[in-house]
């Protein structure tokens, strides 16, 4: 069975979220119409490789005609409409960049397949605890479908920029021909129209500059939103969870789907302080009067670097509180000359930050301060994460064999919590 007869055999719940990811850029007849012939294609490879993109953008529009001229023979009129929309939106909009609609198809796809993996989960346990778990998977679900978008977004700001940066080298090759030529031959009439045409290209620079900048403000805009309100209210709820579960309650999880939020959204801001950097270097090409990229770029680099930097410092969370080494499910409390272990998790999960990132466990000062006793940790407490030591090859660290230990002074109470 094609994976769009499996979506099309979903609840109405699941189906309406297939709905949001189906617009005028990838329409939901052409998908319905040509599912096989699209699923057995390799859009993922396509979306990083221009040649390939432009074949299967070639070929789907092979599909379409094949459809119109059989709709045509069936005489269905509302099919044949939309399909001559469709033929003259996939020749106009993306025949200059085909490696646009290769994103789009490849993420609706892999959207396809998340909305079918979380239809199979089964639902478990009592009536209320399903309730509240349908309530927090929704949750869930509408954050990892922002964080989706967001990510398509700025693959597709990728493809604005490369374009942009293909008519700036068009427009410098142009112009430096022209600057070459003798004084007699600027005056000639085919001259005079060229530098016409440059003026034409020179204000298309200026409005896909506009554009890009534009583009990218949105989805900054869209990433501060999302970790402001729905991803941190995520994560404060595992904390809840984990608190309960550190007195009794039942085991937490959710991890690895807030991971997966928190490293996608760690890739988009990467890719845009990169589309950021790639705007500075096409600046020092070509500037005029009234570019948008010196007024623009510094604010949005600043808002990334602020972005970035509270990502990091969210994502860093105690992923099993401290206990005994020989019971790692019972939580315990700190007590001097007493070893525990604790491990901690970066939910960024990057390959070229594994072993980069050292850790430090100390004593929390405030403590000290407010009690008037100092304490240290006897034991390993620097250690560099990594994603050898756990079975899911998330970036941790996990210290083993830490002991409290009281400072003697010269004066002061001794206890040993």
């Amino acid at each position: 069975m094609s994976q769009w007869s499996q979506v099309q055999q979903l609840e109405i719940k699941f189906l309406e979220q297939v709905d949001q990811f189906y617009d005028d850029n990838f329409p939901m007849e052409i998908r319905h119409l040509l599912a096989q012939w699209i699923e057995s294609q390799d859009w993922e490879a396509a979306a990083n490789n221009e040649a390939m993109a432009m074949i299967l953008l070639q070929n789907l529009i092979i599909q379409v005609d094949d459809q119109l001229d059989r709709v045509s023979q069936e005489k269905n009129l509302l099919l044949i409409h939309n399909l001559k929309r469709v033929r003259k939106l996939l020749q106009g909009k993306y025949h200059g960049n085909p490696m646009h609609i290769a994103v789009i198809i490849s993420n609706c796809l892999r959207e396809e397949r998340r909305i079918l993996a979380a239809a199979s989960m089964p639902v478990q346990g009592p009536l209320e605890k399903s309730l509240q778990n349908s309530v927090v998977s929704e949750r869930q679900r509408n954050v990892e479908h922002k964080v989706s978008a967001i990510k398509n977004s700025a693959q597709m700001t990728d493809q604005d920029v490369k374009y942009l940066e293909d008519l700036q080298e068009e427009f410098d090759f142009r112009y430096k021909t022209i600057q070459s030529l003798e004084q007699n031959d600027k005056n000639s009439a085919l001259i005079k129209q060229e530098m016409l045409a440059l003026q034409a290209m020179l204000n298309t620079l200026d409005y896909k500059r506009k554009e890009v900048l534009s583009k990218i403000g949105r989805v900054i805009h869209e990433i501060d939103m999302l970790m402001s309100n729905m991803l941190t209210e995520e994560l404060l709820d595992w904390k809840r969870r984990q608190q309960i579960a550190c007195i009794g309650g039942p085991l937490h999880g959710g991890l690895d789907q807030l991971q997966n939020c928190f490293t996608l959204l760690a890739e988009s801001l990467f890719q845009v302080r990169r589309q950021l950097e790639k705007l500075d270097e096409l600046l020092t090409r070509l500037t005029y009067d009234g570019d948008p990229i010196p007024v623009q770029r510094p604010q949005l680099l600043e808002k990334v670097n602020f972005l970035l930097y509270n990502l990091f410092r969210n994502s860093f969370v105690v992923e099993r509180q401290p206990c005994m080494p020989t019971h790692p499910q019972r939580p315990m409390v700190l007590k001097t000359l007493i070893q525990f272990t604790v491990k901690l998790r970066l939910l960024i999960k990057l390959p070229e930050l594994n072993y980069q990132i050292r850790v430090k466990a100390t004593i929390d000062k405030n403590v000290s301060t407010v009690s008037n006793r100092r304490f240290v940790l006897c034991g390993t407490h620097v250690k560099a994460m990594n994603m050898d030591e756990s079975a899911n090859g998330s970036l941790s660290v996990e210290f083993r064999h830490l002991q409290p230990k009281e400072m003697k002074t010269s004066a002061g109470s001794k206890g040993n919590e």
